[in-house]
């Protein structure tokens, strides 16, 4: 449980950093910055539910969710044709992949599922 909220607040941080990127780096390439934007909000989003969330099932599902997203980060440079822009391209690799990492280590390491209140265990 520890773990996965350290993961959470994490991709917290790294969804700020994204949002904050293009202030910070200064590319105002029309793509790479409303992309950076929108996904910095998802992600900061994300990971703040993911770290202040007790139910593994939203841990788990935000782990992919941000695993999802760090996928089409790394591949949208060339999508949306802002390869050549050195700044954009090269945060928003690095970025995604370690939000592949993070993503998926805080899915994997989500605390187990609770059951039902209505079921009990045992005999």
């Amino acid at each position: 449980m520890k773990m996965a909220k350290a993961l959470g607040w994490a991709l917290f941080v790294l969804g700020v950093w994204e949002a904050a990127a293009p202030f910070v780096l200064g590319y105002t390439e029309g793509a790479a910055e409303v992309q950076s934007l929108a996904l910095g909000a998802a992600w900061a989003s994300f990971g703040l539910w993911a770290a202040l969330s007790v139910r593994g099932e939203a841990v788990n599902l935000l782990g992919w969710l941000s695993a999802c997203l760090g996928g089409w980060l790394v591949f949208s440079p060339a999508l949306l044709g802002y390869a050549a822009a050195g700044a954009a391209f090269w945060n928003d690799l690095l970025v995604g992949l370690v939000a592949v990492v993070l993503g998926m280590w805080a899915a994997f390491n989500a605390p187990a599922p609770s059951p039902a209140a209505g079921q009990r265990g045992g005999a």
